[in-house]
């Protein structure tokens, strides 16, 4: 029997460090590529990859969601940056091989196709909530990747992923597309994830509430406030 007496009639999730474990797959990622290039995997190369992975991101301005000059070139940029981490890579461990820098971040693309790593019980969650609600995913990132990443979330949530609609969360645009998709206003959404920025700022933007999902118990020092903050997804079900 379906509920009659809830707030909310769509719940909208991010994926990565909400319902995928990023870091994890990006290790994966990164052992397959040294795998197939015939590189030696050692624990310093795996972590010293990752390290270089936030320093790229970083220094590509990545997590600057907000900003107009990222926004316009996000996945442009986001399909480029990886062969800084590479070059990274290969100035600090030499190249024994005859794969480039770019060749070896194009690899690595491909390899996180192959990641899904799941953050604790969140697809049993989702398909305990879907017999209630109408579940959905929005997720910046390629297409590709994301979609074959959240492959197993497919029966119970529809998947949004930033280059398939054309813009980035926070932008408006992107929340303004599930509510047209949908028809619901947006006071019967609500938008969980792990980044005050990203999701809730960009929800609450166009009249979504939003819950930040803070396992870390992380301080808010931003003048974002959330509707609601939990630290286990399985803690949606206390107000919802």
């Amino acid at each position: 029997m379906k509920r009659t007496d809830k707030k909310y009639k769509c719940l909208i999730f991010d994926a990565d460090h909400t319902l995928l474990n990023y870091i994890e797959d990006e290790y994966a990622a990164f052992a397959r590529v040294y795998e197939e290039i015939g590189m030696p995997i050692a624990d310093c190369l795996l972590k010293d990859s990752r390290c270089f992975s936030e320093e790229t991101w970083t220094e590509a301005g990545l997590y600057d969601v907000d900003e107009p000059r990222i926004q316009a070139v996000y996945h442009q940029v986001y399909r480029s940056h990886v062969t800084g981490i590479f070059e990274k890579v290969f100035q600090k461990y030499g190249n024994p091989t005859s794969v480039t820098a770019k060749e070896a971040g194009q690899r690595f693309l491909k390899a996180l196709e192959r990641g899904g790593a799941m953050l604790g019980r969140a697809k049993e969650t989702l398909e305990s909530l879907a017999r209630f609600y109408d579940v959905k995913i929005a997720t910046n990132g390629l297409a590709d990747i994301q979609k074959s990443r959240l492959s197993a979330f497919e029966k119970s949530a529809k998947i949004y992923v930033s280059e398939t609609v054309g813009c980035i969360k926070p932008l408006p645009a992107f929340f303004k597309r599930i509510l047209t998709d949908t028809g619901y206003v947006a006071s019967e959404c609500l938008m969980i994830g792990d980044s005050l920025r990203s999701d809730v700022f960009g929800a609450k933007s166009v009249g979504m509430d939003g819950c930040w999902f803070n396992p870390e118990r992380r301080e808010n020092t931003t003048a974002i406030i959330p509707d609601y903050e939990i630290s286990d997804i399985e803690q949606l079900h206390t107000f919802l």
